[in-house]
């Protein structure tokens, strides 16, 4: 009898971590899409502590970096603010400037993102990214711009966006299956497909 209580504790054991596992996976890929991340053109101010002469107010430069004296460069474009902080420590102890830095980064102005929406929805043109996030559902973005038409193709919307190849000539283009994200939408789906900033969405119109 013993022993099977003492398994019975070891499986229920395993679910339990099994469950936590999966509900910490889950909070971090919520957390993901919520934690904003320093983008060209931000401006910022950088201060170390007790080290005024090395504070610092600038935009991020269009190649994502930030000079900070005595550093020079140092590339935070895609970082939260709390790992470039961090970023900015290390390199300070790396470079033996300073034996415990404590970095601060603050958000002054976000830069201004914006998603074009072409084709058939009602009203065609650019749609603004709140300040303070990175990117929007693409049924947040149809919504912007007052819908679909009844002639639009939802099943195959064209979104348009830089290549992660360097040495791409044109954009990539990723076809999206609107209905099924709405379909899944409030029924416990994850499924989410998320525009950013500079996409060119295109709604095509539907065969009849």
């Amino acid at each position: 009898m013993k022993v099977y209580r003492g398994l019975f504790a070891l499986i229920l054991g395993s679910c339990f971590l099994f469950q936590s596992h999966l509900s910490a996976n889950t909070e971090t890929q919520k957390a993901d899409t919520t934690v904003y991340l320093l983008s060209p053109f931000d401006q910022v101010a950088i201060s170390v502590y007790g080290q005024s002469d090395l504070d610092s107010r600038q935009r991020i430069s269009d190649k994502g970096e930030v000079s900070v004296p005595l550093l020079g460069n140092v590339a935070v474009g895609g970082l939260s603010v709390s790992d470039a902080q961090k970023l900015i420590e290390s390199t300070f102890i790396r470079e033996r400037y300073l034996v415990k830095p404590v970095v601060t980064i603050s958000i002054d102005e976000f830069s201004p993102k914006v998603v074009t929406v072409l084709g058939e929805v009602q009203k065609p043109g650019s749609i603004k990214i709140p300040p303070g996030r990175n990117k929007l559902p693409i049924q947040i973005v149809i919504a912007e711009t007052g819908g679909f038409t009844g002639a639009a193709q939802k099943t195959e919307v064209h979104v348009n966006r830089e290549s992660d190849d360097v040495n791409a000539t044109k954009k990539k283009t990723i076809k999206v299956n609107i209905s099924s994200l709405l379909e899944t939408s409030g029924k416990g789906g994850e499924n989410v497909f998320f525009v950013q900033p500079d996409d060119i969405v295109f709604v095509p119109r539907r065969l009849f």
